[in-house]
């Protein structure tokens, strides 16, 4: 893989990876990469908080919408 395309990656895949590379790094190394591990894992789950709060928001916009009430909005 190259590093352009790492960039073309969500960033919730991105922290999943690391936290797959970080496990690794914890079977073969010992505690030292626990601290990370759980700053990657609370990070990951803020962004899949965040994602699932932009869904509901989406949802309820076309759910408004094909109420035919998006009118009321703009």
């Amino acid at each position: 893989m190259h590093a352009d395309d790492n960039k073309q990656l969500p960033m919730i895949e991105r922290i999943e990876r690391a936290l797959v590379v970080l496990a690794y790094l914890i079977e073969r190394d010992g505690d030292v990469y626990v601290p990370l591990y759980e700053k990657f894992e609370a990070e990951l789950q803020e962004l899949k908080a965040r994602e699932d709060t932009k869904s509901r928001a989406r949802r309820r916009l076309m759910a408004y919408s094909e109420a035919g009430s998006l009118k009321a909005i703009c």
